[in-house]
């Protein structure tokens, strides 16, 4: 009893320590009741518009309440409420990445907060926590809708990288109030809230343009609110430290901004080299001046095969095994420096003054490729490079999951829709496709007066085949015949496997001349198909084969059908192993 005592109490101080140090590390940024500032409220618009959600907002957790630093999307009015009743508290104690609950109201955690009551149409809000550099969850970046729904993996990936955006913000903020008093200087009075801006549109520096199009100097705005001007002792330095601020954080944004487009594009994508032209083109806005390739598995070899480049002297082999990348034999970003003593990957072909990213691109527990970039920022010790790095591996590995995610839902939706059309034993077409592509076909020579030949093939005495060498011989027999029709039809020509051990060959623009002429060409080369089972081969195989043309035995897919049928029916009356026409 005394030892579960003793083991409470220290789990409780335990976790108080935990809860004083995540407070002192809240308190270092000195954010708290500070007012809006431009480049919070538009990370809180971008996660809105990733999200696809109206109302985003970013907050911090301190011992009594969570206090909101930037809400997009209401106009409540609302600063803070008490932490006990507060989402963000439930988020920065969340174990997992993201905390999403749909139908907040009815839910235990959610239903007392005093900001949801003042919009008790949302059904869904979810929340990422903001995770200082040693690891403290200090708030939380949150959206909410009106729509029940669920965050995909793209807009989850995206919404930690604005996360760790947000976090990155406060660390340049701080970083400016390291030299003197600069968090007036970046604070705007809270008594004249900025306006919403929507997202920036511009490519111009330090503008950021509203949903009217007026454009607004933040700098120039922060100078007048914080009583800065040039007369001011180490004025030049302050300014130049928050024009650099700004600079890279609208640069951050739009690099943002791209990653949303390239994954609206990403999604829409119907092949694998749709998804390798939009990853190479981003690439190049992303990282203008840098080199790169992206490389895809090929399970069948077990190499990687450079499939796209961009930028010039690439320093990689373009074909090379797993085993030579570290970032996929550890299954992470791995990161280099020109350093001597760093880890450089076997497929470099260079590793002097080389500093790169390899990103592994995986989806559904594969490994689907790598994505490689050549970096040229460097690593330069007591300089902002630091940060540019962070930076830049959250939008390298984001990109590398959206293709990943891409290219893993069409490999996906390619096995379904083989699995829809395709029959698995022969490799052939179904009958269900065969059936909607012969009535397309029928419809189609009708409007441009063309021939339509159709052949349908019966095996001759398969029963037999089954009996004697079993049905695993008799599936080796149907499946060779899958293969044989497979080789000898024109591109253009569509075989199928109409059920059991008949096919349906159709063959668009045939006469009926043509299409008895490929019949017999065809009954002669198939018996020379020979299947070896248990060290000998099977006897050779006979066919009997039905001939029929639109429109001369049948205007509809239906009617060709039943002809054919019963020129079939009739060829095996004769004796088998024969072409019946119509």
């Amino acid at each position: 009893m005394n030892r579960d005592i003793d083991n409470v109490r220290k789990t409780s101080m335990r976790l108080h320590d935990e809860e004083v140090e995540r407070f002192r590390a809240l308190l270092e940024y000195n954010i708290l009741d500070t007012g809006p500032e431009p480049c919070f409220d538009e990370l809180a618009r971008l996660a809105g518009y990733v999200s696809k959600t109206p109302i985003a907002f970013i907050t911090f957790v301190d011992e009594n309440r969570e206090w909101f630093k930037s809400v997009i999307g209401t106009d409540s009015g609302l600063r803070e409420v008490p932490r006990d009743k507060s989402f963000g508290a439930y988020v920065i104690n969340h174990p997992e990445d993201v905390l999403s609950v749909s139908r907040p109201m009815e839910d235990e955690r959610t239903r007392q907060n005093p900001f949801l009551q003042s919009y008790p149409d949302i059904k869904f809000i979810a929340g990422l926590p903001l995770i200082e550099r040693n690891g403290h969850r200090i708030g939380s970046l949150c959206v909410a809708g009106f729509q029940p729904k669920d965050l995909s993996y793209e807009q989850v990936s995206l919404l930690q990288t604005i996360a760790g955006n947000v976090v990155l913000q406060l660390e340049q903020r701080r970083s400016v109030s390291d030299s003197g008093e600069p968090v007036p200087a970046l604070r705007i009075n809270a008594d004249r809230a900025l306006p919403d801006r929507g997202i920036p549109k511009s490519d111009e520096p330090n503008v950021i343009h509203a949903l009217t199009g007026e454009g607004v100097d933040i700098g120039e705005k922060i100078f007048r609110e914080a009583g800065i001007d040039g007369e001011e002792e180490n004025s030049s330095a302050i300014r130049k430290d928050i024009q650099d601020l700004i600079g890279r954080l609208e640069k951050q944004n739009r690099k943002l901004i791209l990653l949303c487009e390239m994954d609206e594009l990403l999604q829409s994508s119907h092949d694998e080299e749709e998804v390798y032209t939009i990853v190479t083109n981003y690439s190049n806005k992303l990282f203008p001046g840098e080199t790169g390739a992206l490389f895809i598995f090929n399970d069948i070899l077990n190499i990687l095969e450079c499939v796209s480049t961009w930028g010039d002297n690439l320093k990689s082999e373009s074909e090379f095994l797993p085993d030579k990348c570290w970032a996929l034999r550890l299954g992470r970003l791995h990161y280099v420096n020109s350093s001597p003593t760093e880890l450089y990957c076997q497929h470099l072909t260079g590793t002097s003054n080389n500093d790169y990213y390899c990103v592994p691109m995986l989806a559904r527990g594969k490994t689907l490729g790598l994505l490689y970039l050549q970096s040229g920022i460097q690593n330069t010790e007591g300089s902002g490079s630091e940060r540019e790095l962070v930076y830049t591996s959250h939008i390298v590995s984001t990109m590398a999951k959206l293709a990943a995610l891409a290219l893993g839902n069409i490999k996906h939706h390619e096995a379904l829709q083989n699995y829809a059309i395709y029959d698995s034993l022969t490799g052939l077409f179904n009958r269900r496709y065969m059936e909607e592509t012969l009535k397309r076909e029928v419809s189609r020579v009708a409007r441009n007066k063309e021939p339509l030949g159709l052949i349908m093939v019966d095996i001759d005495h398969f029963k037999q085949y089954n009996d004697t060498y079993g049905h695993a011989a008799g599936d080796m027999l149907l499946r060779s015949i899958g293969e044989f029709f497979k080789d000898s039809i024109r591109r253009e020509d569509i075989a199928c496997r109409y059920g059991g051990e008949e096919f349906v060959l159709i063959l668009p623009g045939s006469s009926l001349e043509n299409t008895c002429r490929r019949a017999e060409q065809l009954h002669e080369d198939i018996k020379r198909v020979r299947v070896r089972h248990r060290g000998s081969f099977m006897n050779s195989v006979e066919v009997s084969m039905g001939v029929v043309v639109f429109s001369e035995h049948g205007s509809s897919a239906e009617l060709l059908l039943e002809s054919a049928d019963r020129a079939l029916y009739k060829a095996k009356a004769l004796g088998r192993n024969r072409i019946v026409v119509a």
